[in-house]
C-alpha cells in the first residue's frame, strides 16, 4: 500500500520525484497524479533535479514514496542514500543501467530500465498499492 502519514486526521501521501530532465520529472509526476486520483488519493507530489534538496526534503518532510530516475551510478547512490535516510519510504527506481540486483537489496518496490514506458511505470505504481 502507498505509505501515508496522518495529518489532522487525514492521510497524506508525500511523493518525491528525482530526475535529471524536467520533461521526465513532469511525466512521472503527471502519471503519479492521474494514478492516485483514479484511486481517490490526492498526494503532494514534489519534483527535484537536485539531489541535495531531495535528501533535505526526505529528512524533513517524512517522504512516503519516491521515484528515483537518475542515470548510472548517480541513481544507485541516490537509492542507497534514500534507503539509509528513510527505511520505510516506498521506492520506484528507473535507471539506464541494470541495477536490478541492487534494487532488490535496497528493497525498491519496482525497478525499471530506461526508457520507461507509461505502461511499465503504471506497473511500478501498482506495486505501491499491492
Amino acid at each position: 500500500m502507498l505509505n501515508r502519514m496522518k495529518e489532522g486526521g487525514r492521510s497524506v501521501y508525500r511523493i518525491a520525484v528525482l530526475a535529471e530532465q524536467e520533461a521526465e520529472r513532469q511525466r512521472y509526476a503527471e502519471q503519479i497524479t492521474r494514478f492516485c486520483e483514479a484511486k481517490g488519493l490526492f498526494p503532494q507530489v514534489m519534483q527535484y533535479d537536485d539531489q541535495e534538496r531531495f535528501f533535505e526534503t526526505a529528512q524533513k518532510a517524512d517522504l512516503t514514496n519516491a521515484v528515483i530516475a537518475l542515470s548510472g551510478v548517480a541513481g544507485l547512490n541516490a537509492a542507497e542514500h534514500l534507503r539509509s535516510l528513510c527505511p520505510a519510504c516506498r521506492m520506484i527506481w528507473c535507471s539506464d543501467l541494470d541495477f536490478s540486483l541492487h534494487a532488490f537489496r535496497l528493497r525498491a518496490d519496482y525497478f525499471l530500465m530506461k526508457p520507461v514506458s507509461e505502461k511499465a511505470f503504471q506497473r511500478g505504481l501498482n506495486a505501491w498499492i499491492e
